[in-house]
């Protein structure tokens, strides 16, 4: 079963892969590696996309990690923003609200950040 941090994670792979309209295979190919890690089935896995699809604001909802889980978390997420070759400025704005929502620093979203792409 998957941890709160790990749905929450998941939840915001999802809104970032939808940032700019569409999911590229590349990135649909990440979020499904990353819901097998995580122990989230099919059928859970296709309600929290389809809620994403729906909902608009999904990217806006609120985000629970540990200092540790967060940072780990935005590694993913510029993995996954880069996995397509384009990071594009809407993938930038919803990894920075992200950042934002867990207080991660400006200093250390850099570090991070190219952590998650090397």
């Amino acid at each position: 079963m998957a941890s709160m941090e790990d749905l929450e994670l998941l939840k915001a792979a999802i809104a970032l892969a939808l940032a700019d309209g569409e999911i590229q295979r590349t990135e649909m190919g990440v979020i499904k590696g990353l819901a097998v890690r995580t122990g989230v089935g099919h059928v859970s896995f296709e309600a929290i996309l389809n809620a994403a699809e729906q909902n608009p604001a999904f990217a806006n909802n609120d985000l629970n990690f540990t200092p540790e889980k967060a940072k780990r978390a935005v590694e993913v997420l510029a993995a996954e923003a880069a996995s397509d070759g384009n990071v594009s400025p809407k993938d930038r704005a919803v990894i920075e609200h992200i950042t934002g929502q867990l207080k991660i620093s400006s200093d250390q979203i850099d570090i991070t950040w190219k952590a998650g792409i090397r």
